[in-house]
């Protein structure tokens, strides 16, 4: 941020660059702007002032006058996300641009954790345990090139090896977080000074569990210890499609049941495919939805055994054996697949869980929302997917493209209809901010609104991090 100036106009300025250097800190409109987004079309407020911490006892001094000030505190991370999540609602925010906070602290392989500072990028970590001869279980979004550690866990982020392992929140052990007075607490078994960070459920109320998935309003995360797991070299790989929807989803919720794979990937119907893999169906007139599935192990025969296995449960069910291009090309582009798709035009997602088997049930509703807005006629695509996530639940990826900017209206009264049917057939959006919050909210039982409402007071009187978030888009 040197480039361009500062207009040090920010009524904070001077003592915040006393707690940082002049390179670290910019209230210069031109940078603000570069932060006024993230990788969705939705807009909020601008932050005022944009901060590089690169240490806890700097978070501490510039949380502790804010919190003097009453000024807005947006921790942000790769601001890839597609939820407006990092978007202050107030003006005069100041922003936390982590990515500067980007060590591993510890490796610890007694334990099988690792400890890593929040703004690391996935793609960083992936590549730095695999030297050590390790491998995480969820191994981040789908943008994870750019997307942080303490950005995922802050949001329920959801993509590779989730099939196996759940959202990133599941292979969370211990949080470092600043809290809105500028105390610092460590969760889990951090709680005891001379313990290792080996457990998160111990002595005490789920204190991690707080602050996963709070969006940011209740503190900043500087620290992250996640599940280590023994690198697996050895993958199988399958494609398998079926003449109907509910074929495939029954054979799709046979294996993820099983527990048999790391990445377990649905594409619902031909038109998403077709995009999602153009030409790949040209030789299948009858195939109608499929599925790719990764399987990764420490061992070449279970690896291939569990693929078989697979591959039966798939025939079971009416399946046909596609081979290996589009499972093989989803998981050796790990972080590259999302880029492409913006040449279909810009997305409008409806990211959300749900249970498998209920996959039809959505998908019915969306066909006859494309087909009432005669979406293919305007040129705009889909993709609907969903990704196993641990046990018998998968996420719903059901995206639509709109190619320009004049079909952009048409696109978005699609895609609010769309937001409702997801949680009209049952879905639970795993992310909120601005994409999902008034949607939730007119759903949401009020009894357990206000204890959400009643932790934000207890932990963050004055109210200055994330403000206004969970209360409803103004």
């Amino acid at each position: 941020m040197t480039i361009v100036k500062a207009a040090k106009t920010h009524p904070l300025y001077d003592k915040l660059v006393e707690i940082v250097s002049e390179e670290r800190i910019n209230d210069n409109p031109i940078i603000i702007s570069s932060y006024s987004h993230d990788a969705c079309h939705l807009e909020a407020e601008r932050p005022s002032i944009v901060i590089m911490p690169e240490t806890v006892e700097e978070i501490q001094k510039i949380v502790k006058i804010c919190n003097d000030t009453r000024t807005a505190v947006i921790p942000a991370g790769g601001r890839n996300g597609i939820c407006g999540a990092c978007l202050p609602r107030v003006k005069g925010a100041v922003m936390l641009d982590m990515v500067k906070m980007d060590k591993i602290v510890t490796l610890d392989e007694d334990a099988m954790t690792v400890t890593v500072e929040a703004g690391l990028r996935w793609a960083e970590l992936i590549h730095r345990l695999d030297e050590k001869g390790y491998k995480l279980g969820f191994r981040g979004p789908y943008g994870g090139n750019v997307g942080t550690v303490g950005g995922s866990v802050s949001i329920n982020s959801i993509g590779y090896a989730a099939s196996k392992f759940g959202p990133s929140t599941e292979g969370v052990v211990s949080l470092e977080v600043v809290l809105p007075d500028g105390s610092v607490i460590t969760t889990g078994s951090g709680w005891n000074r001379d313990a290792q960070l080996f457990a998160r459920f111990t002595s005490f109320n789920d204190i991690t569990g707080v602050f996963l998935g709070d969006h940011g309003t209740l503190g900043v995360k500087t620290k992250v210890t996640l599940k280590i797991y023994p690198k697996a070299e050895f993958i199988t790989y399958g494609d398998f499609g079926f003449r109907t929807l509910e074929d495939a989803v029954r054979a799709f919720h046979e294996v993820q049941k099983r527990g048999l794979t790391e990445e377990l990937n649905l594409l619902t119907d031909r038109q998403s495919t077709d995009t999602f893999f153009p030409g790949f169906l040209d030789n299948h007139p009858e195939i109608n939805a499929m599925f790719a599935s990764i399987v990764q192990e420490t061992d070449q025969q279970l690896a291939d055994r569990k693929m078989e296995i697979i591959r039966e449960t798939a025939l079971e069910h009416g399946g046909k054996d596609l081979g290996n291009f589009a499972s093989q090309m989803h998981w050796s582009e790990l972080f590259n697949l999302v880029q492409p798709l913006y040449n279909n035009g810009f997305w409008l997602n409806t990211c959300h869980l749900r249970p498998i088997l209920r996959v039809p049930e959505l998908m019915k509703k969306m066909w006859e929302i494309f087909e009432k807005y005669k979406l293919l006629n305007n040129g705009i695509k889909w993709i609907a997917s969903c990704l196993g996530a641990e046990r018998t639940y998968a996420t719903g990826w059901v995206t639509i493209f709109a190619p320009t900017k004049d079909k952009m209206d048409l696109a978005l009264t699609a895609w609010n209809e769309m937001l409702d049917a997801v949680i009209a057939t049952g879905g639970c959006p795993y992310w909120n901010g601005l994409l999902w919050e008034d949607h939730t909210l007119r759903q949401v039982d009020p009894a357990f609104l206000n204890v959400v409402h009643t932790l934000k007071r207890a932990i963050d009187p004055n109210g200055i991090m994330c403000p206004h978030v969970f209360e409803g888009v103004k």
